[in-house]
């Protein structure tokens, strides 16, 4: 799927407003994985091959608890924003995709996304 067909997708889902459940960064950072909940589903957004993976922390946001001790219903992370686009660099074509979750913002630059509702 090129970036516009997975856009599509993405805003199918309705992702606005959707509690972010996790968010995982693994093998060195090669893939991150990213799982909102929705009234009846889940949505998993998958990131393959990835060579640039950007966390941006809000830091007027006081952390009180450390993360991982929050309960599901606590976590602040709530998707606002998702918008891809096709990059080169260094003649290398990537996605790169934009995801606001305030008091986060992600960048990831990969070469593969998918999405999935289970």
């Amino acid at each position: 799927m090129n970036v516009r067909e997975i856009q599509e997708r993405i805003n199918e889902l309705h992702y606005w407003d959707a509690r972010v459940r996790s968010l995982n960064c693994n093998h060195f950072a090669d893939e991150v994985v990213l799982t909102y909940e929705d009234t009846d589903y889940i949505v998993v957004y998958n990131f393959y091959g990835c060579f640039k993976v950007l966390f941006n922390h809000s830091i007027d946001y006081t952390k009180d608890l450390p993360v991982k001790e929050l309960k599901p219903s606590q976590l602040p992370y709530f998707i606002q924003d998702v918008f891809l686009e096709e990059v080169e660099e260094d003649g290398v074509k990537l996605n790169k995709c934009q995801i606001s979750m305030p008091p986060l913002n992600l960048e990831i630059w990969c070469n593969q996304i998918e999405v999935e509702k289970v």
